[in-house]
Formats: C-alpha cells, sequence, structure tokens
C-alpha cells in the first residue's frame, strides 16, 4: 500500500474511535415521530436489502466526505427479515463497537434518530437463490465473528470495513459479476458507500430524513 493511502486510511480510523459528542435535543413527539417513519419503512423492506444512514456526530461527517460523489450517506449495512423482525448486519469499529465484530440489530437501532438524520433502503435485482446465497455469506461472516478493517484494508477478507462488507457479501451472491466496480487505482480505495447506492444495478426503495 502506497504511504498517502495509509495515512489517508488510518486518519480515518482514528476518527472512528471517536464517541459521538451531539445532542439533537428532540422533544419527545420529534422522536416518536421518527421512530414512526422507521415503522412505516419496515413494510416496503425485503431480506437482501442495502441500508444507508446518516450519522450527525464528526466522525460521520469525515466518512461521508470520503464518498467519492454522493455524501448522503456515512455507513451502510445488510437487511434480513428474521421471524418477522427487520435486523440490520453492518460492519462498525472504534468506540462504538468495543467487540469490532459484525454486527447485527433491529433497524430500529441502525437508524435511531437520536443519532442519525436520515436513512435510506435500497435494492439490488437479486434472484431468490442470490438472496439466499448472500443470506448465508453474512450469517457465516456474523457466526465467525468478522472484525471491523481499522487499516480498510479492501484487499484482505479476513477483516472488513462497512461498504467492503457489504460490496463483498453482494459479489459473492452474484459470483463475482461486480469485481470490476472496484476501484484499486485511486483513493478512496476499493468501494465507498455511495458506490454502492450509485450502482446501476441499484434501485431506490425508500429515502427518508428525520425531523430535527
Amino acid at each position: 500500500m502506497k504511504r498517502t493511502e495509509f495515512v489517508f486510511l488510518f486518519l480515518l480510523f482514528l476518527c472512528s474511535s471517536c464517541k459521538n459528542s451531539q445532542d439533537t435535543q428532540l422533544t419527545p413527539a420529534m422522536l416518536a415521530a421518527n421512530f414512526q417513519q422507521i415503522d412505516r419503512a419496515k413494510s416496503l423492506i425485503k431480506s437482501g436489502d442495502i441500508i444507508f444512514r446518516n450519522g450527525i456526530d464528526d466522525v460521520s461527517r469525515a466518512a461521508r466526505s470520503m464518498n467519492r460523489k454522493d455524501t448522503s450517506y456515512s455507513h451502510c449495512g445488510i437487511v434480513f427479515i428474521e421471524n418477522d423482525s427487520v435486523f440490520v448486519y453492518h460492519a462498525l469499529g472504534g468506540s462504538y463497537n468495543p467487540s469490532q465484530k459484525l454486527l447485527r440489530e433491529p433497524i430500529d437501532s441502525f437508524c435511531n434518530p437520536k443519532d442519525n438524520d436520515a436513512f435510506g433502503i435500497y435494492r439490488y435485482g437479486l434472484t431468490s437463490g442470490q438472496i439466499r446465497l448472500m443470506q448465508q455469506t453474512v450469517l457465516n461472516y456474523y457466526q465467525q465473528g468478522l472484525k471491523f478493517d481499522m487499516y480498510f484494508n479492501f484487499r484482505s477478507d479476513d477483516k472488513m470495513y462497512c461498504s467492503e462488507f457489504v460490496f463483498k457479501s453482494l459479489n459473492k451472491a452474484v459470483h463475482g459479476t461486480y469485481t470490476d466496480y472496484v476501484r484499486l487505482d485511486t483513493i478512496p480505495f476499493g468501494v465507498t458507500t455511495d458506490d454502492i447506492f450509485l450502482h446501476p444495478d441499484c434501485k431506490l426503495v425508500k429515502k427518508e430524513s428525520f425531523k430535527l
């Protein structure tokens, strides 16, 4: 890895070690309305959808600035419906996730309006077989305790950052069809958050902004 790439990625990791310090001062009514937006979106979700959120802290602003074209979101994960509940699998590091292991949490927690001001649900045109393969890939990562990649090294598979985890899980489902979409010749290196939702095969399902 070139020195400039290493410095860039290491600084990004340092940012991810910080806690959210912003207090949104949401009233109970505003908070309830925001969670209702999440509830309404649940009815539109299908297993295999990709979900994005935009955090309101400095860490998220730094992450968002690393996107290649569109800075709408700072983080992403993959959604699966399990026993009628919607769960998000996502790779998160720093103080937000002390274990550094791949997280599985309810969509309400992932999109928590206390920490985020927007979320979006997107969908690739996967077959049912491809969705099952992606789900099995994600569950394998989760059961193995996949760790967050502090060096943001796209070439390694034993640890992954958020958009890397989403992309590699998706790419395995389509048997490597999207490999050529990876950028290894420039910074940002690999796949950025916006690379995923700007892909021509990706369609918007629902985009919501919270009341702040």
